[in-house]
């Protein structure tokens, strides 16, 4: 796991780093350093999942390629139970005993209808599901 820190204001163009992700020149004001590399802002992003990893605090490399944390050996984060995409560390979610959602994605796996807050539901085959009035 490493921290990301902050943005760095980028190099002159005399000496202008290659990006990690793109490999092409780092000419924007400001770059990310990660993994002791230096990536364009947008090219920062999860090898797996495609989250854009610019605003997160930390990520972590197996192997030369960048993850979330929300992957196994991250810490912490989790994926979505239903859709199985990474899950920001800002992001609002629902909780349905160990598993994690994305708001959308917490609907009743019987009728699809999304559950909310103080929705009383049953869970059915490890889903949301039998949504009780």
């Amino acid at each position: 796991r490493k921290n990301l820190g902050h943005a760095m204001p980028s190099v002159s163009s005399e000496r202008a780093a290659l990006c990690a992700g793109c490999g092409g020149k780092i000419s924007d004001r400001y770059y990310l350093l990660a993994v002791d590399k230096q990536w364009h802002m947008r090219c920062l992003k999860c090898c797996e999942c495609k989250l854009n990893l610019e605003s997160e605090l930390t990520c972590f490399s197996k192997d030369g390629s960048i993850y979330c944390l929300a992957l196994p050996g991250g810490t912490g984060e989790s994926r979505c139970a239903r859709c199985h995409l990474g899950i920001s560390a800002s992001e609002m979610v629902m909780r349905a005993r160990d598993s994690v959602y994305h708001l959308n994605c917490f609907t009743c796996s019987t009728c699809a209808k999304m559950l909310t807050t103080g929705d009383h539901f049953g869970m059915k085959d490890g889903f949301p599901g039998g949504w009780l009035a």
